[in-house]
């Protein structure tokens, strides 16, 4: 599991804090020891480590591909292979809990979004791993191919149940914490966009059979999937009164794979196979967020 080491770490950390360290709160006074409480926090994340492996079945031969100069090859698909760049994003997030003395249990819910690039593909082979080498259809000028591809922005919305530890130390009204998390993440792209035509640049109305034209290809689609998030948490509270804080918190995240089966508005597959698709998986990436929070206790 990826998230083990991280929150083995956490827990080792609370387990020293427990045992090492003389319960000595000068701020104690300053805050309450039991009681409901909600929260609320507007910041800032980044999200690194997001890879994207795709393919499909197709047995088609474009002009791009050396097979298209005769040479024969029987063809079992394609795959590719980019390395997204993201964005600074923003975010929210919003709990509900219970302070057990130090301990803190919590249901929440955050929210972010990041603009991403997807980039030049890194990499397009047969799927057996056989190069899709160039051919000289393109190195002479007889076929001209004209792509765009683009993604729009990355949506991730947590639902986590949480817990914290309060250091028993610190200056006066200030309390740090640590703490884990697990829960789902809805993940959604809001736009996968690729689109290639085909063309003859010579100008002389060069007979194809079938026409450049068919090889063209258009997807216009969007990414939703649901899977498995854990977190890490590290902060510090600064107690206002009795009831109500501010403070900083820092996120760590690790959200699972996310796969992705996407379709077609054309394709010249389509003459084989009319529910033709293609399937993509983007690796589990890290988020890290920092952000403003305010915390209020009622009742007791």
């Amino acid at each position: 599991m990826k998230l083990q080491r991280p929150i083995v770490v956490v827990f080792a950390m609370m387990t020293i804090c427990l045992i090492l360290v003389p319960v000595t709160d000068a701020a104690a006074q300053d805050r309450r020891t039991s009681g409901w409480y909600v929260s609320g926090g507007l910041g800032g994340n980044l999200v690194s480590g997001l890879d994207q492996v795709g393919s499909n079945t197709e047995s088609t031969c474009y002009p791009t591909s050396a097979c298209f100069d005769m040479i024969l090859r029987d063809i079992p698909g394609y795959r590719w292979r980019y390395d997204p760049s993201i964005d600074r994003g923003t975010g929210f997030d919003a709990a509900i809990g219970r302070v057990f003395d130090r301990t803190r249990l919590e249901v929440s819910f955050a929210h972010r979004r990041n603009q991403v690039d997807q980039g030049p593909p890194l990499e397009i082979t047969y799927l057996d791993g056989g190069t899709a080498g160039a051919s000289s259809f393109l190195g002479l000028g007889l076929a001209q191919a004209t792509s765009t591809n683009f993604f729009e922005d990355l949506v991730t919305s947590t639902v986590t149940l949480n817990a914290y530890y309060d250091l028993p130390f610190g200056p006066r009204r200030i309390t740090p914490y640590l703490g884990v998390g697990t829960g789902i993440a809805f993940v959604e792209l809001t736009r996968i966009f690729f689109s290639i035509e085909y063309s003859d640049p010579s100008g002389e109305g060069t007979f194809y059979d079938p026409p450049l034209s068919f090889y063209n290809s258009k997807q216009d689609t969007r990414l939703t999937n649901t899977v498995f998030a854990g977190h890490v948490y590290a902060g510090a509270d600064y107690s206002l009164n009795d009831r109500a804080a501010i403070g900083l918190k820092a996120t760590y995240s690790r959200v699972d794979d996310v796969e992705h089966t996407g379709t077609y508005e054309y394709h010249p597959y389509f003459e084989t196979d009319p529910s033709f698709t293609n399937k993509n998986t983007f690796s589990a990436a890290n988020h890290w967020s920092l952000t403003l929070n305010v915390r209020f206790l009622f009742g007791n």
